[in-house]
């Protein structure tokens, strides 16, 4: 029988990004998927700041932002009047590299983290089907089906789930998937759109019937539609086409609109569901096998990105025997939370842009967009809006893996805030996502006199490579070195420690630059004990 320490079963974008952070770390793992190739079909659309983030450590943001759109501005209209602008660039320019929503189709999005993955040297097996799963106390037993035919069994330390809404692995290991689905039909429809409303921006129509979301896509007048279907349209219809709805779908906008030269169209039902644990002995569930929620704010695919980013560094720490085993328990501790409060939150917003009732239809159309208007004039509640859509308000400050001795402007659990770092440091000057972009973690020796720091941080660097070979990177940072702006987003006076995460979020945080706070911290969070 074959072994593997990882399985990743499912090559979505999920699997794939995975995939790509365990190559980074160094550990061996196989991926496998029915498909015979990356998915085709634009499907999930939107990619968000801190998705972007985690690909400009990887070195491909700039490649993924050239082959999509940035949308900087997003519109609601009630009937024909725009009753609310929301200007992400303007919002978000001192929160994050990419203050915008990305228009980057799902298909681009496996091209580029295939691509990726083939230039680190490994391969997806295509025409791979899972067709049994048993989890065991040292890891799991499965069968695999080949494209002729042939079956293999295959034995893994671990393994992964990010085979989709359908996940045949999580209904193997018989995980409940709690939650339902909404009683209305949606349809999407990738198209060229005429009307009088401004091009290039993300459009919420709000009519008297229904809603329908318009999200531009790279080409002339192309977009993304999405809205609910005519009540008398089956969704399970065959060979139904967006041209036998088109004229019901005008029919229930306030606004006059065309559309034509339809490149692709799907209907189906929103399900909002959620596993109860994203851990199951050896097996671990991420992305839309673990939660699926409503296409409200484009969450969807970045939340299954982020929950692998999430567990590639924690899997590859046990593998390689560098940490506790007890430390994989924090991904669900740390990613469930999320997947709870997003459902919770794209459910009521669905809910309320959906629901027929005629007091809460009234209340969406004409007391809504007056309280909008007020609300959204307060820079506070702008910048929590764009902090919540983007997912860079996302923390873990609450996760045993977050201990702050002193606390800066940000905390332990906090990611890690957006800076410039310039000359000396960079030249030309990159984010600070791009500077720390080598994977393992990242311990930042911040003072402001650069005396001794340099020779701190050699012996540092020395203790923890000692304990943890290829996994720490010492940073000895002073004033006045292309840092200041890093200083100021982290609130640092004097000095300060800190251990930044290898998804990019704060481990510990201290005013002293004592060495007792750093292997407090690695012992009782990671089970390593540096040298003195």
């Amino acid at each position: 029988m074959l072994h593997t320490p990882v399985l990743i079963v499912g090559a979505g974008p999920t699997g794939l990004m995975l995939a790509c952070q365990l190559a980074r770390h160094g550990v061996e793992f196989r991926i496998v998927d029915g498909k015979a190739g990356p998915t085709r079909e634009s499907r999930a659309l939107g990619v968000q700041a801190r998705t972007l983030e985690l690909f400009e450590s990887m070195g491909i943001a700039a490649e993924a932002v050239a082959q999509g759109r940035p949308t900087f501005a997003g519109n609601i209209y009630v009937g024909r009047r725009r009753v609310q602008r929301i200007p992400l660039g303007d919002i978000g320019q001192a929160v994050t590299p990419f203050p915008y929503l990305l228009i980057l189709e799902q298909s681009r999005n496996e091209a580029l983290l295939y691509k990726t993955l083939q230039a680190a040297g490994r391969e997806v097996n295509w025409h791979t089907t899972l067709t049994d799963v048993r989890n065991e106390a040292r890891g799991a037993a499965v069968t695999v089906r080949h494209a002729d035919g042939s079956s293999e069994m295959l034995r893994c330390d671990w393994l992964v789930a990010c085979d989709g809404a359908r996940s045949p692995v999580r209904e193997q290991l018989g995980l409940p998937f709690s939650g339902g689905t909404y009683e209305n039909a949606f349809y999407v429809a990738d198209t060229r759109v005429d009307w009088a409303l401004p091009h290039g921006e993300l459009t919420v129509c709000l009519s008297s019937e229904t809603f329908v979301v318009f999200f531009p896509m790279p080409g002339e007048q192309r977009y993304r539609v999405i809205g609910t279907l005519p009540h008398d349209t089956g969704v399970d219809a065959p060979a139904l086409r967006f041209e036998d709805i088109e004229a019901a779908v005008r029919a229930q906008m306030d606004i006059e609109v065309r559309f034509a030269e339809t490149a692709w169209f799907s209907a189906y039902r929103v399900h909002h569901r959620c596993v109860e644990r994203l851990r199951a002995g050896r097996c671990f569930i991420a992305g839309d096998a673990a939660h699926v929620h409503s296409p409200v704010g484009a969450q969807g695919m970045n939340t299954g990105l982020q929950d692998v980013s999430n567990l590639a560094w924690k899997l590859a720490l046990v593998v390689q025997g560098r940490a506790r085993e007890d430390l994989l328990d924090s991904y669900h501790a740390e990613r469930w939370p999320v997947a709870q409060q997003l459902l919770k939150t794209t459910d009521s917003a669905f809910q309320f842009i959906i629901s027929p009732n005629p007091l809460v239809r009234a209340f969406r159309l004409h007391v809504f967009p007056r309280i909008a208007a007020r609300v959204m004039a307060r820079p506070a509640v702008r910048r929590r809006l764009f902090r919540v859509i983007s997912q860079t308000g996302i923390h873990y400050r609450g996760s045993r893996l977050s201990q702050t001795v002193a606390a800066l402007s940000v905390q332990a659990g906090d990611r890690l805030p957006y800076a410039e770092i310039s000359a000396p440091l960079a030249d030309p000057a990159v984010s600070v996502y791009a500077w720390l972009a080598a994977p393992g973690f990242h311990l930042l020796l911040m003072q402001r006199n650069a005396d001794g720091l340099a020779a701190l941080a050699r012996t540092w660097a020395a203790r923890l490579a000692s304990a943890c070979p290829g996994w720490f990177h010492v940073h000895a940072i002073a004033a006045n070195a292309g840092t200041d702006g890093l200083f100021d987003v982290l609130g640092v006076g004097q000095q300060a420690l800190v251990l930044v995460r290898p998804d990019q979020y704060i481990a510990c945080t201290d005013e002293c630059l004592e060495w007792s706070a750093l292997e407090s911290y690695l012992d009782r969070t990671l089970g390593m004990l540096p040298s003195h």
